[in-house]
């Protein structure tokens, strides 16, 4: 039996996005863990390559999406309109809330000082703010939200387009949840399960401003404020090991 690859250039890109993440995460994941020992510094620049994907299969796919318009053309549609800086402060804030009580509830629970738990170093906090910008923000946001939202919202609708997006979004990080994770049995299910409602729930709003102001640097800097804080699997020192006393997160 052969597979065929729809004609719909938008399935066909949600397949070949999964397909080439899947391939690259294995083999790029394979020489890091194998060759490199696993080195922090050399898993972070794997995220990075990894997270690209989304945007390497838009640029392969362009001249077929997108026949007889120019990249130049493309993102200056995506950015056109002006950034809403009550909508950017007010996420910001929203953020810096969510971060500051999900600290204090871990450092209750362990029984330390809040301050304990962060670090505002400068090796810390600059090379994250680097990573977590290049990361998702920046490599994903053109293929999920400057691509496949507006074609799936012109044939399914606004609410329909958004979830849907949202759900195909949440449902590529999956081999993360396996790979990028040491829980296992009832403990990964859950985890599994918080990581699709959140992930899905961010990717509806994002998609939701985005529909509305029309510039992509609306989703980029949610993902950027977003990401880290329900991206990663948060172990006992997470906080300090991991995203510092970074606000961004």
């Amino acid at each position: 039996m052969t597979f065929k690859l729809p004609k719909n250039y938008v399935m066909r890109y949600v397949i070949y996005t999964f397909g080439l993440f899947i391939l690259l995460l294995l083999t790029l994941g394979g020489i890091a863990s194998k060759l490199l020992q696993g080195i922090p510094r050399v898993m972070d620049w794997l995220i990075t390559i990894t997270a690209w994907t989304p945007t390497y299969v838009f640029l392969l796919m362009f001249r077929k999406l997108y026949p007889g318009q120019t990249l130049q053309e493309f993102f200056r549609g995506a950015f056109r309109q002006k950034p809403n800086v009550r909508l950017l402060t007010a996420t910001t804030l929203v953020q810096i809330l969510i971060f500051a009580t999900s600290v204090a509830i871990v450092a209750t629970q362990q029984g330390v000082q809040t301050i304990s738990l962060l670090d505002f170093s400068f090796p810390t906090i600059i090379p994250g703010l680097f990573f977590v910008l290049m990361q998702g923000p920046t490599g994903e946001e053109t293929g999920w939200r400057g691509y496949l939202l507006p074609e799936v919202i012109k044939k399914h609708g606004v609410a329909k387009g958004c979830l849907w997006v949202s759900l195909v979004w949440s449902f590529w990080h999956a081999p993360v949840w396996f790979l990028g994770t040491e829980y296992s049995g009832i403990v990964l299910v859950k985890y599994i399960a918080a990581f699709v409602v959140s992930i899905a729930s961010l990717g509806f709003i994002m998609g939701i401003f985005y529909y509305h102001c029309r510039n992509l640097l609306i989703p980029i800097w949610m993902h950027f404020i977003c990401g880290p804080s329900i991206l990663k699997k948060p172990p006992p020192n997470y906080f300090s090991r991991r995203i510092g006393g970074s606000l961004c997160i």
